[in-house]
């Protein structure tokens, strides 16, 4: 009845969506953005998306149609996940601070982030095609630690004044945009353990945003 698969192989991913669509609402729902909530949310996003691979192989007699539609959905929900969700962030910290962004230096900046981005997800996607063998290495940073990075940058709006965090994320941007598409191997790391560093460093961030927040 309908197109795309919507078994239990892609629901994380699904879920992932749902956890992005939550931290727009955070951003765009409120007469003021809450960003505190849409940090987390960035956050869960990064975890739903660390997880699927996971639970996906764990589904049995895929065929190599629900192989290759996983790769598509996957790195299509990271475009919106961890490259429109956080371009989000930077607009909500402008009018959360009520701060004007200088339009030609910020639309250059997520231009670039945007297309170096995509670029990275499709890079990555011919190596997951094969073309280069089995994933062992990253070449360039993965766009899904903009998951980690900005919600750690984020702390530093309770140290800074605001026009100095505003600029300093704006710069993140400009910066991640680089490791996204500079040609450096990262290593693939050992899944086991890495599930439970991501995710423990997840909850220790979140709760320390609470506890910011509310002190």
């Amino acid at each position: 009845m309908f197109i795309g698969k919507y078994n239990r192989s892609v629901i994380v991913t699904y879920l992932g969506v749902l956890s992005t669509m939550m931290g727009f609402y955070f951003i765009f729902g409120f007469d003021k953005p809450k960003m505190t909530g849409a940090m987390i949310f960035l956050m869960i996003s990064g975890i739903c998306d660390m997880f699927d691979g996971k639970i996906a192989r764990m589904c049995k007699n895929r065929t190599d149609e629900d192989i290759e539609y996983g790769i598509q959905i996957d790195s299509l929900t990271d475009m919106v996940s961890f490259i429109a969700f956080p371009i989000a962030t930077l607009y909500g910290m402008s009018s959360f601070f009520d701060i004007a962004l200088n339009p030609y230096i910020t639309i250059p900046v997520v231009t670039l982030f945007t297309i170096a981005g995509i670029s990275r997800l499709a890079f990555f996607n011919l190596s997951a095609n094969g073309i280069e063998g089995p994933v062992k290495y990253y070449s360039g940073l993965p766009v899904t630690t903009t998951a980690m990075i900005l919600p750690i940058i984020y702390l530093l709006k309770y140290v800074v004044s605001k026009s100095i965090f505003v600029s300093i994320y704006l710069g993140m941007f400009a910066l991640i945009a680089f490791l996204f598409v500079y040609n450096f191997k990262i290593k693939k790391p050992k899944k086991d353990w890495w599930y439970t560093v991501c995710t423990v460093l997840a909850i220790a961030m979140s709760a320390v945003l609470l506890y910011l927040k509310v002190r």
